[in-house]
């Protein structure tokens, strides 16, 4: 199978800061033709209009929209506005794993999250924009990294922002991210601000999962993979995935998959 090679690291195709002042500058994504492209597109000052199958919604300052060319999704600025809508924004390939983590944010948070011009995403978003203006990159793999960095920033700070605005997310989130820590639903209900008994209950009503059981299939999902891949040692691919030791691990192994860690080792090879 061949691959080109020219699509693995995102690129930055264009970029600008413009000041636009009537309903004429509007644009329907959906009469571009569609094309492995992503724009994001902060505002400045004023407010831009996003809309897309959830709906329409104002872009004010320190938000940032999110789309690609082709989708079903429109954007400008809108006709009840009366002060002027200074945006910058940069277009850049969809390559790789960039792919991915534009369409894992916009799952999660929609094509309109927060980006304050200080936060640690809105200073990559400018430097990949003033980068690309001055042409300043240090190479291709400079891009890729800064456009890598800006979406995951973004994403992260968007992660935190539900620690307040929605405490069961964010729990959802932090299980993501920190099962292969020896965690548990007492320290994850805590950073969450909840109770223990009210995070496992409303996890539950939201997700269809137990949090509990999300952590265990999260941690097998990975010890899994860490034997039929790795000739880590038992104990090493305990610790690895969360647990507190072998022993522990076994037991939960057995209990999910019969016999052991080591037998399904020796199954797979």
């Amino acid at each position: 199978m061949s691959v080109n090679r020219d699509d693995t690291f995102a690129q930055v195709h264009s970029g600008a800061e413009e000041v636009r002042r009537s309903a004429s500058y509007a644009w329907d994504n959906s009469e571009r033709q569609r094309a492995p492209v992503f724009v994001l597109q902060r505002t400045e000052e004023g407010a831009g209009f996003f809309e897309d199958e959830r709906g329409r919604r104002l872009v004010p300052a320190g938000y940032v929209m999110l789309f690609t060319y082709g989708e079903n999704s429109r954007y400008g600025y809108p006709p009840e506005a009366t002060e002027p809508y200074r945006l910058r924004w940069i277009s850049c390939s969809l390559a790789g794993s960039v792919r991915a983590m534009v369409g894992q944010l916009r799952d999660d948070f929609g094509a309109v999250v927060r980006m304050p011009p200080e936060s640690e995403a809105g200073a990559l978003f400018d430097e990949v924009l003033d980068r690309y203006v001055r042409r300043e990159f240090y190479d291709r793999y400079h891009e890729a990294d800064l456009v890598c960095r800006l979406l995951i920033a973004l994403y992260r700070e968007q992660v935190a922002a539900t620690r307040t605005a929605d405490p069961v997310e964010f729990g959802y989130h932090y299980l993501q991210s920190h099962f292969r820590s020896p965690v548990n639903l007492k320290l994850v209900a805590e950073k969450c601000g909840v109770s223990r008994e009210h995070f496992i209950r409303a996890f539950r009503a939201r997700y269809a999962e137990a949090p509990g059981a999300m952590l265990r299939r999260l941690r097998m999902e990975r010890a899994a993979t860490l034997l039929a891949t790795t000739e880590m040692p038992v104990q090493d691919v305990a610790l690895a995935c969360g647990f507190a030791n072998a022993g522990t691990f076994c037991r939960a192994w057995r209990r999910e998959h019969g016999g052991s860690p080591g037998q399904r080792r020796r199954e797979r090879r």
